[in-house]
C-alpha cells in the first residue's frame, strides 16, 4: 500500500469507494469495446456500468475537496493477468483523462485518486479502503460513500456498515445518513433484468452475508480463494502498516461463536460511529 507524498491530505476526511468488478486491459477503445476487458461470462454486456461507477466515483470526488477516491479490487484474473482490478480502473480513468470532458467531472486532482488492490469482495472492498485512506493521508475519514450496484445497497447497510462500525446495528433506527451514503447503479434492464439481480443477490450476495458477516465461512470464504485471496494474506499486507490493534483484531476478526458474531470492539474502532466528526450537517 502506497504512503501519500503530501502532507496536506490530512485535511481529507471523505473516503469515497468505487467496488471493482472486472479487469480493464488496456486498448485503443479506451475501455468502451468489451474486448478490453477481462470478465466473467455472466458479466457480459456490463462493462459500460463499470465505467459509470468510474465516473460517478470522479463526480463525488470533484463535489468534496476533502475527499479521497479510491477504486478497490485485487488481482481477481491470475494467472491471466497479475494486474487488480483497483489499478486497472484508476488506469481506464488516466486513459480517458478522467473524463474531463464532462461538464460535471471538469476539475479533478488526480492526486486524490488511488488504488486499494487487494480486496477480493465487497466487505473488502470497504474494509481495506478504510485503511488506504489512513496510509494515504495519515487520519481515517470521517464519512464514507460506496460506488457500486445499486442491488448491493442493502448488503452494505444491513451488513458491511455495521459489521465494520461505521454504523450501530439496525442502523435504520438513527440517522447516518452524514456518516455513510451508497451510489447505486445498476446495469440497463436489457443487459440485467432488476428481477434476476434481486433474486441472485438474494442467493449469493446479502442472503450469504446475513449468516456470515466477516466472510469466513466456505460459500464466502471460498470466492476470496477463487479471487486469488489465501488464508493468512492479511497478516502479510497489513502487519507493518502501524495499524491500531483494534484496526488488526478486525482484520482478523474470524466471527466469533458460530463464525457470525458482530466484532465486539466495534465502537473502539478508529473510524467509529461513537466517535466525534465534523461532517454532521455539512
Amino acid at each position: 500500500m502506497a504512503s501519500s507524498p503530501h502532507g496536506h491530505f490530512a485535511r481529507c476526511n471523505h473516503l469515497i469507494v468505487v467496488c471493482c468488478h472486472a479487469i480493464y486491459t488496456g486498448g485503443s477503445k479506451l475501455g468502451a469495446s468489451e474486448n478490453e476487458w477481462l470478465i466473467e461470462p455472466f458479466q457480459k454486456g456490463e462493462t459500460p456500468t463499470f465505467i459509470d461507477h468510474i465516473k460517478a466515483g470522479l463526480k463525488a470526488l470533484v463535489e468534496d475537496s476533502h475527499s479521497l477516491l479510491v477504486f478497490s479490487g485485487g488481482p481477481t484474473k491470475k494467472p491471466r493477468t497479475e494486474l487488480s482490478e483497483g489499478q486497472s480502473y484508476l488506469n481506464l480513468a488516466r486513459d480517458n483523462d478522467y473524463f474531463r470532458a464532462m461538464s460535471t467531472i471538469s476539475t479533478i486532482d488526480p492526486s486524490r485518486i488511488i488504488a486499494e488492490t487487494n480486496a477480493a469482495d465487497s466487505y473488502q472492498n470497504l474494509l481495506f479502503s478504510l485503511i488506504q485512506f489512513r496510509v494515504y493521508t495519515g487520519v481515517y475519514p470521517q464519512r464514507v460513500t460506496v460506488v457500486t450496484h445499486e442491488f448491493k445497497r442493502a448488503r452494505f447497510i444491513q451488513c458491511h456498515f455495521p459489521a465494520v462500525g461505521l454504523v450501530p446495528v439496525g442502523p435504520e433506527k438513527g440517522d447516518y445518513t452524514h456518516k455513510v451514503a451508497v451510489i447505486g447503479i445498476n446495469p440497463p434492464v436489457e443487459v440485467a433484468p432488476p428481477e434476476s439481480l434481486t433474486r441472485g443477490e438474494e442467493m449469493n450476495g446479502i442472503g450469504l452475508w446475513r449468516e456470515d458477516l466477516y466472510g469466513v465461512n466456505p460459500d464466502l470464504a471460498g470466492k476470496r480463494v477463487r479471487r486469488g485471496w489465501y488464508p493468512g494474506m492479511e497478516n502479510d499486507i497489513f502487519s507493518n502498516l502501524g495499524l491500531e490493534n483494534v484496526v488488526l483484531d478486525l482484520i482478523r476478526y474470524y466471527g466469533g461463536d458460530h463464525c457470525n458474531k458482530w466484532f465486539p470492539k466495534r465502537e473502539s474502532l478508529p473510524w467509529s460511529y461513537t466517535r466525534h466528526d465534523t461532517t454532521k450537517g455539512l
